[in-house]
């Protein structure tokens, strides 16, 4: 039986434990970003092929529709990386740029 991989959260990364090995992802909103954009192009991909086939047209615009919903995530994503909340420093002559 295969086990699953552990994934630990950082605040700077993601560590996926699988066995031996340990993979690390610096950036976690890039990560999900990447897979965001995986799961767009086989939405749309399955789609495609969906919409050859008339009895499955439907579940063809399905896909469609959820593709198209993933590629609004897609810069949600990047705000949220390249964005962040501190607290306002009251002495402005320690504040560095």
């Amino acid at each position: 039986m295969t086990k699953i991989p552990k994934v630990r959260n950082g605040e700077e990364y993601i560590d996926v434990k699988a066995g031996k090995f340990r993979l690390y992802f610096d950036k976690r909103y890039r990560v999900f970003s990447t897979l965001n954009d995986i799961l767009i192009g086989v939405l749309f991909v399955l789609g495609s092929i969906f919409n050859f086939f008339t009895n499955m047209q439907l579940v063809g615009s399905i896909l469609y529709l959820l593709g198209s919903a993933f590629l609004v995530v897609r810069p949600i994503l990047r705000l949220m990386h390249s964005a962040s909340l501190r607290r306002e420093i009251k002495d402005k002559e320690t504040y560095k740029a």
